[in-house]
């Protein structure tokens, strides 16, 4: 079992976290569904039933009942997927003809779901140089190639100050952003896979990812006003 999860998806599945309700094969697997991102267990639990329906005399011997099993399990699946607290599809869109954008985005997407968000610190700092330089090109806004991202981004929110597009309440959360993305940049070129680096623990790496999702979400929302007035 160890084996097929580490080989099948990078998961060391008898970690503790896993097992608050015993050590066994069954109550780790069963701490695993509760405790782990909703759509890595999707994306398991797929692939156990794969494996399941690949062994000789491990299926049911009436279709009927295997059917209402395959039923099941997909029901199960899609309910984890939609569950998910991620909010990828918010914070990070398909916004420009870019044809490495789609690419970046599913890996960005891949590592997250597989919790692995100190892995994905370099190519989430990538799609943002990618988004703000857009962003800025939109608003015609000329943006030095080697300026780094927290100077785009600094950029950017000058434009939306401009623009009248915030709030007095919301411009000193924008400034606090700035901030943000700079330590974005340096975590990105000092402690992730971008160099020869040892990675940002887990937990760092993940409230740094989240708060990232959830400042790029807003800008999202924010663009989303704009776009009726362009028209």
């Amino acid at each position: 079992m160890a084996e097929w999860f580490e080989e099948t998806f990078g998961i060391d599945v008898f970690q503790d976290r896993f097992q608050a309700k015993g050590t066994s094969k069954g109550n780790t697997l069963r701490g695993f569904v509760e405790v782990a991102e909703p759509r890595l267990v999707a994306q398991v639990l797929r692939g156990l039933w794969a494996y399941r329906c690949s062994r000789e005399g491990c299926t049911e011997p009436d279709p009927k009942r295997e059917a209402e099993l395959k039923s099941w399990i997909n029901k199960f699946t899609s309910e984890l997927e939609q569950a998910s607290a991620l909010s990828l599809e918010e914070s990070f869109r398909d916004f420009s003809g870019d044809t490495t954008l789609p690419k970046l985005r599913a890996s960005i997407a891949a590592d997250l779901i597989a919790e692995n968000p100190e892995v994905a610190i370099d190519r989430v700092q990538t799609y943002c140089v990618k988004r703000f330089r857009t962003l800025l090109a939109e608003r015609g806004v000329k943006s030095d190639p080697k300026a780094p991202l927290h100077a785009l981004f600094g950029a950017y929110g000058k434009a939306l100050k401009d623009e009248g597009a915030v709030s007095e309440y919301a411009l000193p959360t924008l400034r606090v952003q700035h901030k943000l993305y700079e330590g974005l940049n340096s975590a990105r070129n000092n402690r992730s896979f971008a160099h020869d680096n040892d990675l940002l623990e887990v937990s760092e790496a993940q409230f740094i990812v989240d708060t990232v999702l959830a400042s790029l979400a807003f800008i999202e929302r924010i663009e989303a006003a704009r776009r009726p007035t362009q028209l």
